[in-house]
């Protein structure tokens, strides 16, 4: 492989993870307009609830999966994704993919706040359409979970603009457009 192909290479891993890091940034502020521009028009979602199974199943057409994804989402209280050890190989026009996942869910169970922090592994196949990378089809394996009491305190006077809004009113859509 000579230099450009390992720049182009480069360049295409990123803007694969970019893809993951939108998908989670899509789930936090409940976004499903930027959730949906992470798939392509044909894609599939396979996923299940871990703690909920029964009430969340999904392996369908991905865009048909971003209303109920937001719906259950807007459910929650407090949510946090991070993306980590994304592994990328690449073959042409396709590559597959792994990353890491921890997601943090805060819900309400019978007036008492409750944590969920769930460890996974996100799988992709990636698609690139006119020279663009989008998801095909991403399902996910989760590792373990841990079900909790939620611990938070928050002081009376903390000012509501430094708090995470699950919105396109949090304070990083004043930073970045996506």
């Amino acid at each position: 492989m000579n230099m450009q192909q390992k720049m182009q290479e480069l360049l295409d891993k990123q803007e694969m993870t970019e893809v993951m890091y939108k998908f989670a940034r899509a789930l936090d502020r409940v976004d499903g307009e930027l959730m949906k521009s992470t798939y392509w028009e044909d894609a599939i979602e396979e996923h299940q609830d871990p703690i909920f199974p029964d009430l969340f199943f999904y392996n369908d057409n991905a865009h048909a999966f971003v209303e109920p994804a937001m719906e259950g989402f807007k459910a929650l209280k407090v949510t946090q994704h991070r993306i980590s050890n994304p592994l990328i190989e690449i073959d042409g026009d396709k590559a597959t993919a792994e990353c890491y996942v921890w997601a943090y869910h805060v819900h309400e169970e019978d007036g008492v706040d409750k944590e969920g922090i769930l460890g996974g592994r996100h799988h992709f196949r990636f698609e690139r359409r006119d020279g663009i990378w989008k998801i095909k089809h991403r399902s996910t394996v989760f590792d373990w979970n841990q079900n909790q009491n939620a611990t938070a305190i928050w002081a009376e006077n903390y000012s509501d603009k430094l708090r995470g809004k699950r919105n396109k009113e949090d304070d990083s859509y004043n930073y970045i457009s996506i």
